[in-house]
């Protein structure tokens, strides 16, 4: 049996110890459908101990560029808009238009990854996304705007993906947790990092083309594109892989990528058009209904063609447990999200607060989720029963946000009070919900599926966070005064309040603790032949 395998079965059977857990999350293989497991991914050529730790950063900083791309705009919203004349309902786009994409194609791309080079897949997209932020940065009107940065979160989402394949090509199985977990958090420190430097930049006094907003995708193009023709050089060719891949168009599902990736964005843009032009406009009416024809079209298409051709087999849906945390993870990202922009905003044009001391009084909502996360990679068995974690974290964010709702955007001692410590209190437990989210996933599925569980749980936190910034651009114009009036802040306060209300319920009546499989059953799995892909 393989240690994968067996890391698995190890974690269904017995109760998580720390080695157990961090060995069943770490054998995802790759953010995609394919089932697969590590010895069928094609090795690189052995490298040294410093090489592939550089390696790990070049692709960490991959992914510090893609959380960038969206993370910064809760400071740089603003000035984009007033620089470009962005209606306050379609503000929303500023950041969805990337972070739409960006979702949408993340199952596709992943597929690529595991069909084609994942570093060609890399490289090329990475020197895109380069070149389209230096592009971005002398653009004179928001419609080319919109529609490069939607090009720009194609070629982002692609870094992922692949970041995932080649971690498992470069380090030996043994390596793997490590190499997940400071990839992980490299995560958490590129969200804080990205609100701290583009109010940096809001300290760059100039006009017209050389506004701060525009510095910062040109500070972004600077980073990215050597790093990126480096990477043609410095990520080794894998060698050829024993099967050679027939039928590879048939095995890319172009049929259920496209169907996806188009009910994604249409279900993203009649929810932003919503808020601008009225619900009931055939602009948003069209793209709704179009969106919820595709989804079930996806699935019936997904159900009709072999598993091993199907971009999200069936099966994935048999999981115990998989429905109710896909569902949760749609809430997860949108916690943070939706708090970022309003406070932002209301500390800058309500209170004056300069830009850099807007985005100070956010870093402890930084600051505790990165503390939570490095706490439960030391203890990983506080989240090795999901129900509890989850459980206490969302009544922790709760907390946080009726905190918010009380604070009314105040500076000083309500400051502290309500906003200060509901960011504490509120982003420590968003931050256990979701670590706890990842590992029932990962400790419920079968090692060959844990690769389409981690794709599709990315896409719910991605489409999530989009639609509930969407939904919150609406609620923002409810009263004159747009995000300045915390009578409409409030309103999209109540809603995420309200809504994790309705899923927490739904998750503690439709869980399910997995049962612990018995001697014939792990003897049955440890037997199973896992195809190569």
């Amino acid at each position: 049996m393989s240690s994968l395998t067996l890391a698995q079965s190890d974690t269904m059977s017995a109760p998580l110890t720390s080695e157990s857990f961090t060995s069943s999350l770490c054998s995802t293989t790759t953010v995609n459908g394919d089932t697969e497991h590590n010895k069928s991914v094609p090795p690189l050529p052995e490298l040294s101990q410093p090489k592939k730790w550089s390696l790990l950063a070049l692709l960490s900083l991959g992914l510090f560029v893609d959380i960038w791309s969206y993370s910064a705009f809760y400071v740089l919203t603003g000035p984009i808009s007033s620089d470009l004349s962005v209606a306050i309902e379609q503000q929303s786009w500023v950041i969805t238009s990337y972070a739409a994409t960006f979702c949408a194609f993340l199952l596709f791309w992943g597929r690529v990854s595991d069909l084609v080079s994942a570093k060609s897949v890399f490289s090329f997209n990475f020197m895109a996304l380069g070149i389209l932020n230096l592009v971005i940065s002398f653009l004179p009107d928001k419609y080319s705007f919109f529609v490069v940065r939607v090009i720009s979160g194609i070629a982002g989402a692609a870094l992922i993906p692949a970041s995932y394949r080649l971690i498992v090509a470069i380090f030996e199985p043994q390596e793997l947790c490590k190499a997940f977990i400071v990839y992980g958090i490299s995560s958490v420190l590129a969200n804080t990092s990205g609100i701290v430097v583009a109010a940096l930049l809001e300290f760059i006094a100039n006009e017209g083309q050389m506004v701060a907003w525009r510095w910062f995708f040109r500070i972004l193009a600077a980073v990215i594109l050597p790093f990126a023709f480096g990477s043609l050089y410095w990520i080794p060719a894998p060698r050829p892989r024993a099967t050679p891949l027939d039928n590879i168009w048939k095995r890319l599902d172009l049929v259920g990528s496209l169907s996806m990736l188009s009910g994604i964005l249409l279900l993203i843009l009649s929810l932003t058009l919503g808020a601008s032009d009225g619900w009931r406009t055939p602009g948003v009416l069209v793209p709704f209904l179009l969106a919820f024809l595709l989804f079930p079209f996806f699935f019936i298409w997904e159900s009709r063609i072999p598993a091993e051709h199907a971009l999200l087999p069936p099966a994935t849906w048999h999981i115990p447990n998989f429905g109710i945390f896909i569902a949760f993870a749609l809430y997860i990202y949108a916690w943070w999200s939706l708090t970022y922009l309003p406070f932002i905003e209301t500390f800058i044009h309500t209170h004056g607060d300069d830009t850099i001391v807007a985005a100070a009084r956010m870093l402890p909502q930084g600051f505790a989720a990165g503390a939570m996360t490095i706490f439960l990679t030391v203890y990983p068995q506080f989240v090795a029963h999901p129900r509890w974690p989850i459980t206490l974290g969302m009544i922790a964010g709760f907390a946080g946000y009726i905190l918010f709702i009380f604070s009314e955007g105040m500076i000083g001692d309500r400051y502290w009070i309500f906003t200060f410590t509901g960011s504490i209190i509120g982003s420590a437990g968003t931050s256990l919900v979701f670590t706890a989210t990842n590992a029932g996933i990962m400790t419920a599925v079968p090692p060959e599926m844990a690769g389409v569980a981690g794709a599709v749980l990315q896409v719910a936190l991605q489409v999530g966070s989009a639609v509930a910034l969407s939904i919150q651009a609406g609620l923002l114009t409810v009263e004159p005064g747009n995000n300045t009036n915390w009578v409409n802040v409030r309103a999209s306060f109540i809603f995420v309040l309200g809504w994790g209300m309705v899923w927490l319920v739904g998750f503690l009546v439709f869980y399910r603790p997995v049962r612990k499989f018995g001697r014939e059953e792990e003897a049955q799995r440890e037997n199973k032949v896992v195809p190569h892909m």
